[in-house]
């Protein structure tokens, strides 16, 4: 949880904080935080992000002073993936850096692959069509555009670029003893590999960052490009060599999966964010990276086909009459044309272990705001609005309707308890359709088909932080201090 305290006349605080939380619950991305929920008091503003535990990437680098290759490659994947998403949805972050970088959980101190979560998006603007033109961002890690007053997307590549020479040699390309030393020093766009830890970075890695600190924005690679680059194609341990012999395998799921409803859609939601078993997620979060083959944060038809074809699945569903279409459609609940990370969690979890009595009424709870013991049209347009919010007053009238067997006007628990036993009532529908795959076998489809790697790295437990703090720490970390923002 964020918590942010503020004056009641600050009302330019309150609008940047709501134009965060509306990018950010517009986002669905593995490598960026997700907000939940947003409350505010006379004297505070509570924001409820997802929960991560293992501390700032900042925070790694200074235990560590560098990474190996391999690490450095993964963390870049993430957060080029992250970043292209962003792009693409059209968001600039802004302020790209590695404190705004989380490591997701404390658990993964030991493991040598960890995942990231971009953070902080109270900078972020939305990309236009003129270039943007105020000063913002941390010294160290901005955009020598942005100090000339007119940029674009291409000021995050930029901070990519800095991000892999700290993460490849532990400090900046850019020194300076004060601001204006740094800024001037990026505006000639002048580094070296000249540490004798460069010696031992490869041509392809060493190529990378030259093309992302390259002065020229219109030279400099997009994320997509960065993605593409020779460097990610330098081969490295599948991420799944780990802990596959216990993976539970919920690819069955996608066939059975149809929530008509989106009141049944939003539950889901609701449960999978609060109550989804965190290493559930994280084995489904494994078989999202190994179907997003060009690791943009989402996965298009072809990728599910190739996804469901290195599996062994393809063939039994379309033998058994099943549409690749109608399966996508289910799970593309937004329209889009793609499946996201948060659609493809939802329509591969395990229904039957997260629709429990204590969980539905733990939902409904939550939905019956006024405690009347039903869900009406204000409270169900509460829920839903933000997924329609051009919708007409009929309509929610209508869907009441369609739950509200004892036509009341309100949707009580009983009546809420049936609609959320359809979604598994369908499976039972559809379990001529049911995919079934044995361990062993997924054990071999992901080294197939994931395109990440496990790769050798330090990982000590870090405190849990609060997120986006202007606090100053003393840290001493060459030159990388926190105090250096022109935020501040």
């Amino acid at each position: 949880m964020k918590i942010i305290k503020f004056k009641s006349s600050s009302e330019g605080i309150i609008s940047t904080i709501s134009k965060e939380i509306n990018i950010l619950k517009s986002l669905d991305h593995p490598n960026i935080i997700k907000v939940y929920e947003f409350y505010k008091t006379e004297k505070y503003i509570y924001i409820i992000n997802e929960l991560c535990t293992g501390g700032e990437l900042f925070d790694k680098i200074v235990e560590v002073k560098y990474f190996s290759e391999d690490v450095a490659r993964n963390i870049m994947r993430q957060l080029f993936s992250a970043v292209e998403y962003c792009h693409e949805k059209g968001v600039i972050h802004r302020d790209l850096k590695p404190e705004n970088i989380l490591i997701e959980s404390s658990e993964e101190k030991d493991r040598d692959f960890f995942h990231i979560k971009i953070i902080d998006f109270g900078t972020c603007e939305i990309l236009k069509k003129n270039k943007l033109t105020e000063q913002i961002g941390t010294s160290f890690y901005i955009a020598p555009e942005v100090l000339k007053n007119g940029y674009n997307e291409k000021c995050d590549l930029w901070s990519c670029g800095i991000i892999l020479y700290i993460l490849l040699c532990g400090s900046p390309p850019f020194y300076g003893k004060n601001e204006k030393e740094i800024f001037s020093k990026i505006l000639e766009g002048n580094f070296t590999f000249k540490h004798k830890i460069w010696n031992k970075i490869s041509y392809e890695g060493k190529n990378l960052v030259k093309k992302l600190l390259e002065l020229n924005p219109d030279k400099r690679l997009s994320a997509k490009e960065a993605l593409e680059d020779d460097w990610f194609k330098i081969s490295s341990n599948p991420i799944s060599s780990k802990n596959n012999n216990n993976l539970p395998i919920f690819i069955q799921n996608i066939t059975e999966f149809c929530a008509e409803q989106k009141l049944q859609q939003a539950t889901l939601t609701f449960l999978v964010h609060n109550f989804a078993p965190k290493e559930e997620l994280d084995e489904l979060k494994e078989i999202f990276f190994a179907f997003d083959k060009n690791c943009d944060g989402k996965i298009s038809k072809e990728e599910f086909v190739t996804g469901l074809s290195n599996t062994n699945s393809l063939n039994t569903l379309l033998k058994k009459g099943s549409s690749i279409e109608g399966l996508i459609k289910n799970i593309d609940t937004d329209n889009n044309g793609f499946i996201g990370f948060e659609e493809f969690c939802i329509a591969l979890i395990n229904k039957e272990k997260l629709l429990t009595e204590k969980n539905l009424r733990m939902a409904f709870n939550v939905f019956d705001r006024d405690k009347n013991g039903g869900i009406s049209q204000n409270e169900l347009k509460y829920i839903l609005g933000e997924y329609n919010p051009t919708a007409k007053e009929q309509l929610w009238k209508k869907m009441i309707e369609q739950i509200d067997l004892n036509k009341d006007g309100q949707i009580s628990y009983e009546e809420f308890h049936k609609m959320m036993m359809e979604v598994i009532n369908n499976k039972n529908k559809r379990m001529s359709m049911q995919l079934r795959l044995s361990r062993p076998q997924i054990h071999q489809q992901y080294k197939m088909i994931s395109t990440q790697g496990n790769s050798k790295g330090n990982n000590k437990d870090n405190n849990i932080i609060k997120l986006n703090t202007n606090k100053k720490r003393n840290k001493s970390f060459l030159i990388l201090n926190k105090k250096n923002s022109l935020e501040e």
